[in-house]
C-alpha cells in the first residue's frame, strides 16, 4: 500500500478516506470495517498560532480542536449492528474539553443498504484533500444517513447517499476570507443564523473498471436568528458537485507504477439559489501509486472572484467555508490553489506525507494576496499501538506589508488495549 500517513490524534477516520482513494486508483476493492472489537487509548495534543494555516485531513485538528489530553477509541460491530467511537478529554487555556470527536451507530443490512447516526470525517469528491463540496480538514458535524448497495443498472453500477445534519451555533467567521468585515457587520446587526440544517444527496456510478462518476448537492437551510425567529427561506445555501475519475493504466505503465488516474470536478450554485459569495469552482488532479510511493498534483480555483456583498436579510454568514464548519476547501472557494503531494516510507516501517500548497487570491481580485503553505505527517507503527505527528506552516503575502506567519501541529501517542 502506498504512503497513506495521518497523524492527527487517533485519526483512523481520514486514514480510511484515504486508503479507499489509494485503492481505487489501484483498481482494488476498498479494505473493509474490522469487524473485531477494539479500543484504544492516547495521549496526545494539537494547537495552532499565527495566520490561519489549516491542518489538511486533519478533523479540525489545531484551529477548530486545541489543548493537550487524553483520547479514547473503539468499536465493536455484531449481527449487522457496529459501533464506534472517538472521545477527546482535552486541557486548553485553563479549562477541560470534551469532545465526541467522532462516532457512529449503524445497521447495515444483508442486501447492503446502511442506515447511521454519524459523526465524523465527510469527503465528497476525488480530490487529494476530499473534494471541493465538502471535506475532511474541519470538525466532523452530526448527520442520518443513508446509503445504498451498488445495483447494476443500463450503462453501470449505481448507488446512492443522503444525509441530514446541522452545525453548530456559532460558526467562527474565517479571518482570510474577503468580504469578512461585511459578515462581521451583518453579524453585529443579528442577521447570523444559529444551528442550520444541511442536507445532501450524492449519486455515484462505475462505467466498467475505469470510470467513476458521482453528482451531488448540499442544501444548509433552516435555523434561527439571535432573537429565535425561523429562518426565511431566502436564507437557504445549495451548492452542486459533479465529479468524475478515470483509471490510466497506460500511464502507469509509462513511468513504471502500479496504478495511476486523474480526476476533475465542477461546484457551483445553481442559478435559482445562488451563492453570490461562492462562484463556480473547478479542480483537476493526478494520482500515481509505486510499492510505498505515492505522487499526487492538483489545481483547484474560481475563475472570477465574488461579488462584494450586501447583507440585508438573515443568512448563514460562515458560508461553504471550513474555518468554522466542515464544508468545502480548506483555503476558502474564492483561493486558487496549486498542490503537490507526496506519500513515502520512512525507517523502522514508518509512512510519511509532505503537502506544498501555492494558494493566490481570485484571479482578478483586488486583494492580490498569496500564500505557501506545507504540511508533513509522519506515523509509525508499534508493537502495542500507534505514534506520530503533523505540522504545517503557512506563510501569508499581502502588497507592501511584512509576511505573515501560521502554524498548526498535532501530535499523538496510542496504545491498543485489545
Amino acid at each position: 500500500m502506498a504512503g497513506w500517513a495521518q497523524a492527527p490524534m487517533l485519526q483512523d477516520g481520514a486514514v480510511a478516506l484515504r486508503q479507499a482513494r489509494t485503492a481505487w486508483t489501484l483498481g482494488e476493492a476498498p479494505l473493509p470495517p474490522l469487524a473485531l472489537p477494539s479500543f484504544e487509548v492516547g495521549f496526545g495534543g494539537a494547537g495552532s498560532a499565527g495566520a490561519y494555516a489549516p491542518l489538511l485531513d486533519g478533523e479540525g485538528m489545531g484551529h477548530g480542536i486545541q489543548g493537550w489530553g487524553l483520547g479514547l477509541q473503539g468499536r465493536y460491530a455484531a449481527g449487522g449492528w457496529s459501533f464506534s467511537a472517538t472521545l477527546l478529554a482535552l486541557r486548553s487555556e485553563g479549562r477541560t474539553l470534551g469532545v465526541l470527536h467522532r462516532a457512529a451507530l449503524a445497521y447495515q443490512w444483508e442486501s447492503g443498504w446502511r442506515l447511521a447516526l454519524e459523526q465524523g470525517p465527510f469527503a465528497w469528491g476525488s480530490g487529494l484533500s476530499g473534494g471541493d463540496l465538502l471535506g475532511d480538514s474541519a470538525r466532523p458535524f452530526p448527520r442520518l444517513s443513508l446509503a445504498s448497495p451498488e445495483a447494476p443498472l443500463p450503462f453501470g453500477r449505481w448507488r446512492a447517499e443522503v444525509f441530514l445534519g446541522q452545525l453548530e451555533r456559532d460558526r467562527p467567521i474565517p479571518a482570510w476570507i474577503p468580504d469578512r468585515a461585511a459578515r462581521v457587520a451583518a453579524q453585529t446587526s443579528g442577521w447570523d443564523l444559529h444551528r442550520p440544517d444541511l442536507v445532501g444527496g450524492l449519486l455515484r456510478a462505475t462505467f466498467g473498471t475505469q470510470v467513476e462518476a458521482s453528482l451531488g448537492a448540499v442544501t444548509m437551510t433552516g435555523g434561527r436568528g439571535a432573537l429565535g425567529q425561523p429562518a426565511p427561506a431566502a436564507a437557504a445555501r445549495t451548492t452542486t458537485l459533479a465529479d468524475l475519475s478515470v483509471r490510466v493504466p497506460a500511464l502507469a505503465r509509462l513511468v513504471h507504477a502500479q496504478g495511476a488516474s486523474f480526476h476533475v470536478s465542477r461546484s457551483a450554485a445553481p442559478e435559482d439559489r445562488s451563492i453570490t459569495l461562492d462562484p463556480p469552482r473547478d479542480l483537476g488532479g493526478l494520482r500515481l501509486v509505486w510499492e510505498g510511493w505515492e505522487v499526487g498534483v492538483e489545481y483547484a480555483g474560481a475563475a472570477s472572484p465574488p461579488a462584494a456583498p450586501t447583507f440585508t436579510q438573515p443568512a448563514h454568514l460562515a458560508g461553504f467555508s471550513t474555518y468554522g464548519d466542515p464544508l468545502g476547501p480548506a483555503f476558502g472557494r474564492d483561493a486558487v490553489t496549486r498542490t503537490v503531494e507526496l506519500g513515502l516510507p520512512l525507517p523502522l516501517e514508518g509512512q510519511g506525507r509532505l503537502r506544498v500548497v501555492r494558494a493566490t487570491a481570485a484571479l482578478d481580485h483586488p486583494a492580490g494576496t498569496g500564500s505557501w503553505f506545507a504540511q508533513g505527517d509522519v506515523q509509525w507503527r508499534t508493537p502495542t499501538g500507534r505514534i506520530g505527528g503533523s505540522i504545517a506552516s503557512r506563510r501569508d503575502e499581502f502588497p507592501g506589508s511584512p509576511a505573515r506567519w501560521g502554524w498548526t501541529f498535532s501530535v499523538f501517542q496510542s496504545f491498543r488495549v485489545f
